[in-house]
């Protein structure tokens, strides 16, 4: 059961990554960013664990990474962009509610 538990908060750590990701200029941010944007959708992460999501969203092609001045940057690209609206599921991911899929889409096409 406790297993079962860290692996659904990983997914949900996952999801607002990409989420965080999404609402960012240039879908673009630092992992101290990251961790703030996280921690304010109550998925209360610390660096180290931002940075093990963001590794392995970067190894998945969710997000693009690169270490700048000792911290590590992440971009969204479009595989991760389309997983965060909910257009598409993968694997280790949770899937976005309807409601912030619809959230997400709204606030998509207020930046067009």
């Amino acid at each position: 059961m406790m297993e079962e538990a860290a692996q659904a908060w990983t997914q949900h750590l996952r999801l607002a990554v990409l989420r965080a990701l999404l609402d960012l200029p240039e879908m673009t941010g630092h992992e101290s960013l990251i961790v703030d944007e996280v921690n304010a959708v109550a998925i209360m992460a610390d660096r180290d664990q931002v940075r093990g999501a963001m590794s392995w969203l970067h190894d998945q092609q969710l997000v693009a990474c690169e270490v700048r001045r000792g911290a590590m940057c992440a971009t969204l690209t479009d595989a991760g962009e389309s997983v965060a609206l909910g257009k598409r599921t993968y694997p280790g991911v949770k899937r976005p509610s309807r409601a912030l899929v619809a959230a997400a889409r709204l606030a998509v096409e207020r930046l067009k």
